[in-house]
């Protein structure tokens, strides 16, 4: 009887799984609600000596757990315990990527993947409404139709999946499945570049690159592929969006007036901003950082005292918008250190599946470039997007070495 009532909750576990994959990209309460769920699912599933010692071989599970350990520790030297925590608590969004990895079933990992797609999908057409202004959608602009997310996590969404659907375009000879996975990565990348995103455009461009790489054996022809449809999709998008057209020029603009009277108060003066005064921060805390949460009220002090030019009333940074420079400045070289072997053991999951093994890539060089302009892994969608692919490879590496 206790072996029935723990396949049924394996089995619904399961079912969960793909609810979480489809609504990932469309609803924050859905992403809460379905993590809740799934916790409490998992340990009324039970077989943990069995989950431990998965949970116990993998890297990628320690080098997370010593990374969230770690910034645990260094509540100890922040002036706010109570904000420190606050911040860290928030980490819990990892755990479906522990339920992913030990409970999933072998054939729902590509479901998952699918449902995943189709959310994506969903959301880019409420994306496309909302741009050609067929319907209002939360007071979200037509010239940044991101109706679900910041636009800077949305591109990044755009950027993954349009990437994923051409590994899938290479990898398929069956023209028809050819064409819908082409028609796909179309629109999903005039989404992409109609959004004001330009962390996941160009993170997509790069992303193209690698795509290409590992999709071809012969280099030549990857790279000829990589610089045709480099060539095809920046005119493109430069000529027929004008979200992407203005924020290339607004981009340029910034960089040349930076030292002129607000050039630090745009969105790239604001980010170069950050990369100065930061400077004075790990010179003064290189090791273990100022704490969490006093690193912002660090830089501002600076700001005050040292770069009065770089004040901006009404416009201040909640964070260093920057993924390494956050974690530098709040808890040190051995924070990045930790942050750097996370993504480290998810590159050397020896997984032998070609497809879960370029998704791996496309996975590690747009987050990892991603992390230049905004903290991804601290915003919800980011963190439940990083649990959900995570626990997928993992699971995918579990099945192939459990066969």
């Amino acid at each position: 009887m206790g072996k029935v009532l723990k396949q049924d909750y394996n089995t619904y576990l399961n079912y969960l799984i793909l609810a979480y994959a489809f609504l990932l990209p469309l609803s924050r309460a859905g992403v809460v609600l379905l993590s809740f769920l799934m916790i409490l699912l998992w340990f009324a599933e039970g077989n943990f000596a069995y989950k431990k010692r998965l949970l116990l071989q993998s890297k990628a599970i320690w080098a997370l757990a010593a990374f969230i350990v770690y910034n645990l520790l260094s509540i100890a030297w922040s002036d706010n315990p109570v904000n420190a925590f606050a911040y860290v608590k928030k980490y819990w969004y990892f755990f479906p990527l522990v339920i992913i990895y030990t409970s999933i079933k072998k054939e729902y990992i590509d479901k998952a993947l699918s449902f995943f797609i189709t959310g994506m999908f969903i959301s880019e057409i409420i994306a496309y409404g909302i741009f050609f202004e067929l319907w209002h959608f939360k007071n979200i602009s037509p010239q940044n139709p991101t109706p679900f997310m910041h636009h800077i996590e949305y591109s990044v969404f755009l950027a993954f999946t349009a990437l994923l659907l051409l590994t899938r375009i290479f990898a398929t000879d069956d023209w028809k499945t050819k064409a819908i996975y082409s028609l796909f990565f179309v629109t999903m990348t005039g989404n992409l570049f109609l959004t004001a995103g330009r962390t996941g455009q160009l993170a997509f461009l790069l992303g193209l690159f690698v795509v290409a790489m590992v999709s071809f054996k012969n280099k030549l022809k990857a790279f000829l592929i990589f610089v045709v449809l480099a060539a095809i999709v920046l005119p493109l998008a430069f000529r027929y969006s004008h979200t992407f057209h203005d924020r290339i020029e607004a981009a340029e603009e910034n960089l040349m007036h930076l030292e002129t009277k607000g050039g630090y108060c745009t969105s790239w003066g604001s980010r170069i901003g950050a990369w100065v005064v930061s400077q004075d921060m790990i010179a003064q805390h290189p090791i273990v950082g100022v704490g969490i949460d006093d690193n912002m009220k660090t830089f501002y002090h600076l700001i005050e005292t040292k770069y009065p030019q770089m004040i901006c009333p009404g416009n201040a940074l909640v964070h260093m918008h920057n993924q390494y420079l956050q974690i530098l400045t709040q808890t040190g070289i051995i924070g990045v250190i930790f942050l750097l072997l996370i993504f480290y053991a998810i590159a050397i999951i020896p997984i032998q599946d070609p497809e879960y093994r370029r998704i791996k890539y496309i996975y590690l060089t747009v987050i990892l470039f991603a992390f230049v302009s905004d903290v991804l892994l601290h915003r919800q969608f980011s963190m439940a997007l990083f649990a959900f692919i995570v626990g997928l490879l993992l699971a995918q590496y579990r099945m192939e070495h459990e066969a």
